[in-house]
Order: structure tokens, then sequence, then C-alpha cells
């Protein structure tokens, strides 16, 4: 993977790029609204920020793959493939609320081994190669809390629509009987306070691939450990992650 470290620098020039592409329009209210086939929302800046992204990437690195949430999937062949949601929280976008941020992860055959998250509305951007620790805000960080007592978590997950549309509704009364402090700081702004200690915790149960490819080097290099659920995963600290995994059924 020589060519990883100049990967890396365009995995993070290009979120830069897009998400200042994002906020202008989210600052401007500028974009048009419209409902994907599984009812939900999609604007113009999603699909015009995806289309910035997968120029900027593949006009420098032709042979690699590129994968979007919006536009689908263009084959490479170098083994590196580029993941990205330029607007993951589209819904908290459209109604101005600013827990909205660029994704792009990079994967080398497979394998997860870079990523960026940038939340160009709270001025925070957080980022990862594997190996190399985990940096917040330009600076190495520490990364995740070092909770251990499950009732003493705080955790953050996402709409009980999501646990109903997974048929994971005895998950949601699981995590209920935790007794826990349960959070809905909604979209990727929950592994941003996850990765940087601020809560525990991230349980969601409907994830794709541009959810959280670009989130899994980022977890992992914060000391974090994540586990597939249900159509998502649990993101936490590795002190807590076991137990937590255990108490809602689930094998860490």
């Amino acid at each position: 993977m020589g060519d990883l470290a100049i990967r890396n620098t365009l995995l993070n020039t290009t979120s830069d790029l897009v998400s200042a592409f994002v906020l202008s329009h989210f600052l401007d209210n500028n974009f048009i609204i419209s409902t994907k086939k599984d009812g939900s929302v999609v604007t113009s800046v999603d699909t015009e920020a995806e289309i910035l992204a997968k120029e900027t990437i593949l006009g420098s690195f032709p042979e690699d793959g590129f994968l979007g949430e919006e536009h689908g999937e263009v084959l490479g062949k170098s083994g590196f493939r580029w993941v990205v949601d330029p607007i993951d929280g589209t819904a908290s976008f459209t109604r101005g609320v600013p827990l909205f941020g660029t994704l792009i992860g990079l994967e080398y055959m497979g394998e997860p081994v870079a990523g960026v998250a940038n939340m160009p509305a709270m001025h925070e951007t957080i980022s990862a190669v594997i190996g190399d620790g985990v940096m917040y805000q330009g600076n190495l960080i520490g990364g995740v809390s070092s909770t251990s007592s499950i009732k003493k978590a705080m955790v953050c997950t996402t709409s009980y629509d999501y646990y109903k549309q997974t048929n994971a509704q005895s998950l949601y009364s699981n995590l209920l009987q935790c007794e826990c402090s349960i959070r809905g700081w909604s979209d990727c702004y929950g592994y941003m306070l996850l990765c940087t200690g601020r809560i525990d915790a991230v349980v969601e149960p409907l994830l794709f691939p541009w959810d959280i490819i670009p989130w899994l080097p980022i977890i992992q290099e914060a000391g974090g450990k994540y586990s597939t659920i249900a159509r998502g995963g649990i993101a936490s600290n590795a002190n807590l992650h076991d137990s937590l995994c255990h108490a809602l059924s689930c094998t860490p």
C-alpha cells in the first residue's frame, strides 16, 4: 500500500472541498428536495457533491473503485475503493439542523484503511489511517472514553422507526432495559462524540456501507470496537463493548 499516504492526502483535501460545497448550500438554504423510492429524502446538493467527490478522486486515481450513496459503484483495478456519503444526515440538513457530515472512507482489498468525517456546520473534523492513531481538529487525540459500567454509560441511538424497519424491536427493548443514559444525537455526530470520548457507545440497527465504512478506521484508531447487529452495528469503547453486546443479545 505504498500509495496510501498520497491517497490519504487526497482523502482529506477532498473532504474539505466537498464539505465546503455542502456548507455553502446549507447556509444559503439553496437546494431542491426530493424523495427516494425508499421514502428517504435527497437533495440536489447530495447528488452534486457526490459527483464533485467522484470527479476529484477518480481524476487523480482512475484505477480506483468508487462507491457513493447516490450514484452507485464504479469498479476499480487497483485494490483501492473509495466510499463516500457527501451528506450523512440529509434529513437534518434539510431542516436546518447542523448535525450532518461529509464522510469519505478508503478500503484496500476490501478492508477499511482510512477515513475522514467532516462536520462543516459544527466546525469539527476527525480522521484516521490504520496504525497511525486518530486526528481530531488536526491534533492526535486519545479517543474513546474509559467507562466500563453500562449503567453509567451514555449511549446514542436513532429513531425507533429504524428498529421497526429491521425487525429489531427486541434490540430496542433490551437497550431500554440496560438503564444507561440514552440520547438521540443524530446521524454521524454520534460517532464523532464516541470517538472523541464525549459519549460511550452508539447503537444503530440500520447502516449502509457509506454510513459506517468511513468510520471503521476512526473507531479502531480511537480505541473503540465495532460489532454488527441487525442490519447495523454497535460501536463503543473497548471497556464497555462485550458487556453491552451481551446485554443487547448480540455476539461481540
